[in-house]
C-alpha cells in the first residue's frame, strides 16, 4: 500500500482565538519559549466544540462560546513523531473575570491584533494569526 493510500492517524490539537475588547488572549505553556494560543487535545468521544470548551476551562476558568474554525494544518510533533491535526477556532467571551490559569499555563496575556503578529509563536498559531487577521479585514 502505498503512503497516499494510508489513512490519517494522530492526535487532534485544537486552539482558540479568542478576542474580547479588541486583545486576543496567548499563553505560554510549561516549557515553552514561545506564545500559543489556549486549547489542547481533544478526548476520544468528544466533538470537536466539546473538546476545546473542556480544555478552555480547565486551564484558563473561562467559558466560550465556539464560533468557526478559521485556520486548519498538520504539522509534524517531534515529541510524539507523528502529524497531529491543527484546528484554531474564532471564540467569544463574555465575561473574563473568572480568568485564571491552572498548571499547564505559565503565563498568559491580552495583545492587540498588531502586537499578535509580532509575537514569536509556533508556526501552525502563527499560520492561524493570518488567517484570522486576513478574515477580520476582508
Amino acid at each position: 500500500m502505498e503512503d497516499k493510500d494510508l489513512h490519517f492517524v494522530g492526535k487532534v490539537a485544537q486552539k482558540a482565538i479568542i478576542e474580547h475588547d479588541g486583545k486576543i488572549l496567548v499563553c505560554k505553556g510549561v516549557g515553552d519559549s514561545v506564545w500559543e494560543f489556549p486549547g489542547g487535545r481533544l478526548h476520544k468521544g468528544e466533538s470537536p466544540q466539546e473538546g476545546l470548551a473542556r480544555e478552555i476551562f480547565e486551564e484558563l476558568q473561562l467559558s466560550v462560546t465556539i464560533e468557526r474554525p478559521v485556520y486548519t494544518c498538520l504539522p509534524w510533533h517531534a515529541k510524539s513523531q507523528m502529524h497531529n491535526m491543527f484546528v484554531a477556532y474564532v471564540c467569544s467571551v463574555d465575561d473574563i473575570s473568572g480568568l485564571q490559569q491552572n498548571e499547564e499555563v505559565v503565563e498568559k496575556k491580552w495583545v492587540t491584533p498588531v502586537e499578535l503578529q509580532d509575537l514569536p509563536m509556533f508556526d501552525d498559531c502563527k499560520g492561524a494569526v493570518v488567517e484570522y487577521l486576513y478574515n477580520k479585514i476582508k
